[in-house]
């Protein structure tokens, strides 16, 4: 049987025992008339004590906001019905013992054990096994108190009893209290001086870390294409490259070999360290497939990558290895003819010629492993002529959270974006670009690597 229950129980005992005292006292029995006046307020206060017990052991196991909230309410009513009966006990109107025994002990019966359990379950994981004694004396010795008080004021005998065991049980508590609370300051400036010192060895190794990464930044952007290359090779050019960390998986790697300008834009799996190390490792195996195997086209290029991040990052015996990788666009760039030859992984390449869109479709497979190994990447070309504006990026600020709404901004709005200020110069378009960014995300948090370059054919 649940707490509710037994509360219900003892309220309901109480209230037909105050009803039949009503009751007999309106149509009185010759039992009843015989029956002392002390008796029957003994049996009147019996039922209201009855149910102060169960509303107090009805709310007992409630949770702890509900149960402060129903000790306020009980406290509240209880402080107004004693102000009023010691109101009345000075002006000598009727009724003024009754209100005050009433609120005493309703208060006793109801409020303060529930009091007590507040205190216990606040406190209970701080003190020691003494706890539900002490608890216990608190409540038996501020009754027994209350209950010398009623006999004082109303001249009951043998009020010394009571108000001695009260007084002897509240300081025998309030020395075990004080124990208690020394021993806790003791083990809470323990704690204190730990985390003290945990903190310090966290910020140490959290400065040596961040070192480390910055530093980490460093031989990053060292690999990365150069502005000398780039200007050399695609002097009217931006590229916009704003990290979620201090080091990124997104990256633009350029190289001229063959008698042509190769270059990509790449989405590395992941981001901050662990992306930084893929982009690392996606760059040596490009420029050992470019410049060391000698090999020309971007699509086979690309398949080399692949080849090399599966053979390389699929431990032995799982089944799981070898699955990270990148999306890119490779480009490369034949400009004594004008042509461009690309291969595209994920990522589609934008053109605006003449003030037309055009997009040109990416393979829908990853350099890395998946379900689609055994697919081929598509050697794509077209020519190119002066004025076209050529736009490669990642998914990053598409996929960016923000607005009015915090929904993403998307592809089509990037797009129509870069459509709409494609005849100004790249600076001005990485501004605006840089711009959006902000304007979007707002306070929200970056949520990806962001990476988009602009290339204007002289």
């Amino acid at each position: 049987m649940n707490n509710k229950k037994i509360g219900w129980i003892f309220i309901f005992t109480g209230i037909v025992l105050l009803l039949l005292m009503i009751f007999m006292k309106i149509f009185p029995f010759h039992q009843f008339h015989t029956t002392s006046s002390s008796s029957i307020l003994v049996l009147i206060f019996s039922s209201i004590i009855l149910c102060s017990v169960g509303i107090s052991i009805y709310h007992l196991n409630a949770d702890g906001e509900k149960r402060r909230k129903v000790v306020r309410v009980l406290s509240y009513c209880c402080g107004t019905l004693f102000v009023f009966g010691a109101t009345s006990k000075v002006l000598h109107y009727p009724g003024a013992s009754v209100e005050l025994v009433l609120s005493l002990v309703f208060f006793s019966f109801s409020a303060l054990p529930l009091i007590i359990k507040n205190r216990y379950e606040k406190r209970k994981d701080l003190l020691s096994q003494k706890l539900v004694f002490m608890s216990i004396l608190d409540l038996v010795s501020i009754i027994l108190l209350i209950y010398a008080l009623l006999c004082r004021m109303f001249h009951w005998p043998h009020a010394q009893v009571p108000f001695l065991l009260g007084s002897l049980g509240l300081v025998i508590s309030l020395v075990n209290w004080n124990r208690s609370f020394r021993k806790e300051v003791v083990l809470r400036k323990a704690a204190e001086s730990q985390l003290k010192t945990a903190f310090i060895q966290l910020e140490e190794k959290n400065r040596e870390i961040l070192d480390s990464i910055t530093y980490a930044q460093r031989i990053q952007r060292a690999l990365l294409a150069s502005e000398s290359l780039l200007k050399r090779n695609l002097n009217e050019s931006f590229f916009l490259f704003q990290p979620k960390d201090i080091v990124s998986g997104d990256f633009y790697w350029a190289t001229n070999a063959h008698g042509k300008f190769y270059l990509i834009v790449a989405d590395s799996t992941g981001h901050g360290v662990p992306g930084a190390f893929m982009s690392l490792l996606n760059i040596s195996y490009l420029n050992e497939a470019i410049n060391e195997k000698g090999l020309e086209k971007t699509n086979e290029i690309l398949q080399h990558v692949r080849s090399s991040l599966i053979q390389h990052l699929n431990l032995e015996g799982s089944k799981d290895g070898g699955n990270d990788g990148m999306d890119c666009i490779l480009l490369c760039f034949d400009f004594a003819n004008l042509r461009l030859e690309f291969s595209c992984a994920n990522n589609p390449l934008l053109m605006v010629r003449d003030g037309k869109w055009i997009e040109f479709e990416a393979d829908k497979i990853p350099v890395g492993k998946s379900i689609k190994n055994d697919l081929p990447f598509r050697l794509q070309s077209t020519s190119l002529k002066s004025g076209d504006f050529i736009y490669a990026f990642t998914d990053g600020l598409a996929d960016q959270f923000g607005g009015p709404k915090g929904k993403k901004l998307k592809y089509k709005v990037l797009c129509e974006h870069l459509l709409k200020n494609h005849h100004l110069n790249p600076v001005a378009q990485k501004e605006l670009l840089m711009d959006l960014f902000k304007s979007w995300k707002g306070e929200l948090e970056q949520v990806d690597d962001i990476l988009i370059s602009g290339i204007k054919i002289q």
